[in-house]
């Protein structure tokens, strides 16, 4: 059920990825084979669709949950900080809330790791359609500069977790009153994970590129030009000797040592610690 469970979030994330891509702008497509080409303009598809498969999976899957958890022995649970409240599924409120609210949390995931790749995003001829996908996955925030992506995933997450406290609380998944203000920042950091895992894949593939020739396709050039906007920040430093360039590799082995570091049991420890 855990693997299960993993695979349909994920589709989920495919289809909210869907749903926003569904209004990047098209070229109008020809009208017929002779004659002039129509001026080119945007064309929306019916990206609704996908917002309303969503729901219906988020729906569904909490009605299988409450039918078949129970006869599986799957008790389902959410991590807090410093305690891991089991969802009852059994019980179908509490299923549908396990449902949405693990969803979220990969949402919330998702936006850090959109923000960073705005923030490293090239700037080349061939990345259009890359520069307005992401614009399109942050809706009318999508023209503003990087670090407002940033805090639109920040307030996202808050309200993520904020929002996912008080769920718990009305179906009596938290037996007592939670202090949500005091674990919504570190559970903002667990999710700040995934952004430093995707810069630790970047990291690996411009790498990858740097020494391994693999042509002039687009991808392989973004990566590079993704990489080095990630290294900027080291370049005051001199990395390089002879002809190696440590920079790669030094923030590299930061990101590993930082995804270490925000391990669920080391900021639980961290926060029983300061309380």
């Amino acid at each position: 059920m855990a693997w299960l469970h993993l695979i349909l979030n994920l589709a989920a994330l495919l289809l909210w990825i869907h749903w926003r891509a569904g209004t990047m702008p098209r070229p109008k497509p020809a009208n017929s084979v002779v004659g002039p080409t129509p001026n080119p303009g945007p064309v929306f598809r019916h990206s609704w669709i996908f917002l309303v498969a969503l729901l219906v999976l988020l729906g569904l899957r909490a009605v299988f949950y409450n039918q078949f958890g129970p006869g599986l022995d799957w008790v389902p649970s959410l991590n807090l900080i410093n305690e891991s409240p089991h969802f009852r599924s059994d019980y179908f409120p509490r299923a549908l809330a396990f449902s949405v609210l693990s969803f979220a949390r990969w949402l919330a995931a998702l936006y850090f790791c959109l923000a960073l790749l705005s923030a490293v995003r090239p700037d080349g001829e061939g990345t259009t359609n890359w520069r307005e996908f992401l614009k399109a996955q942050f809706g009318w925030l999508g023209n503003w500069p990087p670090f407002m992506h940033w805090l639109a995933a920040l307030a996202l997450a808050v309200g993520v977790h904020f929002g996912e406290t008080r769920w718990m609380e009305s179906v009596g998944v938290l037996t007592q009153a939670a202090d949500p203000l005091r674990q919504i920042p570190t559970l903002i950091v667990l999710d700040l994970r995934a952004a430093v895992y995707l810069m630790m894949l970047l990291l690996a593939l411009y790498l990858l590129n740097s020494y391994v020739y693999f042509g002039e396709k687009n991808f392989w050039k973004n990566v590079d030009a993704s990489g080095r906007k990630l290294l900027r920040p080291l370049r005051a430093v001199p990395l390089v000797v002879r002809k190696i360039d440590l920079a790669p590799f030094l923030a590299f082995s930061f990101a590993y040592g930082l995804s270490f570091v925000l391990r669920h049991d080391h900021l639980a420890a961290w926060l029983g610690a300061i309380s």
